[in-house]
């Protein structure tokens, strides 16, 4: 199998990534890294800390869905484990992840139990256990936010996975990858882009598997997820998510919803930062391009549009109001509240 980690400055973060990958149990044999231009010199760190790595250097920062597709280009083993700069397996993760996707020939895609790092002041919280999606066309973390527990010990079927620590079968991707659509589409840079990959392939009768071996996710600790330019990215690809993938008629009928939805984040996003809303504007002048797309999964899915419409669930406004509301109100007692509101959900996450 291959594994590649997509670096972009990742410092002592993604050192720590490469280090976990080679204590496992099932050393993946082609190790890659996927770099964007990276300049605090963790490029050669990694290079000096695994001799045999084999490196991809971008001149440019291409972006996360690109250089995920570099991976998958340049991978030689039948699975592809894609690593975030600020993951660390757990010894077992990729035996345990290899061994379920090697039972069900019919699995496409297979995560692990994502937590975030142990906090002194918390239990343990859970990142990702997969992928939900919403009748709205937005996506989450299935558990995010949550304590572990018990009930996340239990592997089985979920809509789609993290692109976060995914082990993704080279087949599927393949599949995926006829004509205009490529695995990622680069149109959206990084952030949800997983998603649009979890939604493309059930349309191709690939399903996606839960595997409860544990990765711990630094999420967001780079710093970038709160900045303008990928506010503006995760408005676009929201958009853009929803246009390549809910086909008509039956997505026609998700049209109200999904434009209530995009007022109100775009609203979320401007209190955060006006710019961020030009995003609209990106997924307007991109929006042609999922035309092809479209027509790709209409000629190539497998499965009824009902099979789709049963893994959408209602989005939980009132649950999401009550949050946001309780969070604001306990950031206002701490010094150096600002007043903007936490975003929610992610691309939907790494």
């Amino acid at each position: 199998m291959t594994a590649a980690i997509l670096n972009w400055n990742g410092g002592d973060l993604v050192i720590r990534c490469l280090r976990s990958l080679l204590r496992q149990t099932e050393v993946p044999a082609q190790r890659l890294v996927i770099d964007n231009a990276s300049s605090d010199g963790s490029l050669s760190r990694l290079q000096q800390e695994d001799p045999a790595l084999e490196v991809v250097a971008n001149r440019t920062n291409v972006g996360f869905a690109r250089a995920a597709n570099q991976a998958v280009a340049a991978a030689r083993g039948k699975w592809l484990l894609l690593l975030n700069v600020d993951v660390e397996l757990e010894p077992d993760y990729v035996e345990r992840l290899l061994a379920a996707g090697e039972r069900l020939p019919e699995v496409g895609s297979v995560t692990g139990k994502l937590l975030r790092p142990r906090n002194a002041q918390r239990p343990v919280i859970v990142d990702s256990t997969g992928h939900l999606l919403y009748s709205n066309g937005w996506a989450a973390n299935r558990g995010e936010g949550n304590p572990d527990q018990p009930a996340w010990d239990h592997g089985g079927e979920v809509f789609g996975v993290s692109g976060a620590a995914p082990l993704y079968r080279i087949k599927a991707l393949r599949e995926a990858s006829h004509h205009c659509a490529r695995p990622f589409d680069e149109r959206f840079f990084a952030y949800i882009e997983d998603v649009d990959l979890d939604w493309r392939l059930r349309w191709l009768g690939w399903r996606a598997w839960y595997e409860p071996a544990v990765a711990w996710h630094h999420r967001s600790a780079t710093g970038a997820r709160s900045s303008p330019f990928i506010l503006r990215h995760i408005l676009k690809n929201r958009l853009l998510l929803v246009a390549n993938n809910d086909l008509w008629p039956d997505g026609l009928r998700r049209l109200p919803t999904t434009a209530l939805f995009t007022v109100l984040t775009a609203v979320q996003f401007a209190l955060e930062s006006p710019k961020a809303v030009l995003g609209i504007v990106d997924a307007v002048r991109l929006l042609p391009e999922s035309r092809h797309r479209r027509r790709f999964l209409r000629a190539h899915r497998r499965v009824r549009p009902a099979e789709i419409r049963a893994w959408m669930q209602r989005f939980p406004y009132r649950q999401k109001l009550v949050r946001r509301l309780s969070g604001r109100t306990r950031a206002a007692a701490r010094p150096g509240y600002s007043g903007t509101i936490p975003t929610c959900g992610r691309r939907a996450a790494r």
